[in-house]
């Protein structure tokens, strides 16, 4: 298996992903915040387009688009060092989700300014949360009504989580021991 990764720019490159977040009905997860029968490519490249998000990460697996990295400035902050993150896999590629945000996790460390990076899951997203620490973030907190539930149309509790490159390189490294799976 060889995953490859790409710093999106082009609007064919963004319209690619929106179309696959589309097909498995994972818009919600770029943005829970915006309910579904409400995307469009125009909306998506206003909330996760080029000049929005600070960097767009697409990650694949055999050539086959198969996640997205997100990261915008913490709070519009240009100045500081820290980014908040959004992830998603396809659903094809699920079982890849925790190597392919290694991987991303490392281009981002290696290539930007990046001190630490903040997460926002929802409480009831379980295999989400354990994604998470499973590749180095920890959670500072349970925040009541931090996120928006999407299904049953109203607020949710949320984790705020965080992760610097030495607790992304731990985690990588106990991950390491567990896998023989392709360097990424």
């Amino acid at each position: 298996m060889m995953d490859t990764f790409k710093v999106l720019v082009s609007a064919s490159d963004f319209s690619a992903v929106f179309n696959a977040l589309k097909r498995d009905g994972l818009l919600w997860t770029v943005y829970p915040e915006v309910d579904a029968e409400d995307w469009s490519l125009d909306l998506f490249l206003a909330y996760c387009g080029p000049e929005t998000a600070t960097w767009t990460l697409a990650g694949y697996v055999d050539g086959e688009l198969s996640g997205c990295m997100w990261l915008w400035p913490f709070r519009g902050a240009l100045c500081g060092r820290c980014a908040e993150i959004g992830v998603t896999a396809f659903r094809g590629h699920f079982r890849d989700a925790e190597r392919l945000v290694f991987g991303a996790l490392d281009k981002a460390c290696r290539e930007l300014d990046v001190a630490s990076f903040i997460g926002r899951v929802p409480v009831h997203s379980r295999h989400v949360l354990a994604m998470h620490e499973r590749v180095g973030f920890s959670i500072l907190g349970r925040v009541p009504g931090l996120m928006w539930y999407t299904r049953k149309k109203r607020p949710c509790d949320g984790y705020l989580m965080m992760a610097t490159p030495e607790t992304i390189a731990e985690a990588r490294a106990r991950f390491a021991c567990k896998t023989s799976t392709t360097e990424v």
